[in-house]
């Protein structure tokens, strides 16, 4: 076949690689962010309730983790907001702990 437009050699397409996904607009990324921080905060004061909106950061984490490939853009935010959802959990266990000992 000597089709010119079958040619690739020259033609830069294949330099431009696939289209690239935008990873940012994720459900559940920047609403578990925010939860799970909002969580680490409310654990200094109430325990109790820092566990549940901890959970509930944790929930829309996980839904945007299983979505994002690694190494997507967008995919750090997710990865942030899960050490934090892990950091409220470790403040109440912490908190739950010095209490038993006091």
């Amino acid at each position: 076949m000597n089709d010119p437009r079958a040619k690739m050699d020259g033609n830069r397409l294949l330099s431009l690689g696939a289209p690239q996904s935008d990873w940012t607009k994720t459900p559940g990324r920047l609403p578990g962010f925010w939860v799970a921080a909002l969580g680490l905060i409310v654990a200094v004061v109430y325990p109790v309730p820092a566990l549940i909106v901890g959970a509930v950061g944790l929930m829309f984490t996980l839904q945007a983790y299983r979505v994002i490939p690694a190494g997507a853009r967008g995919r750090g935010l997710v990865v942030a907001a899960l050490a934090l959802a892990g950091a409220t959990a470790g403040v109440v266990v912490l908190q739950f702990v010095l209490a038993l000992l006091m």
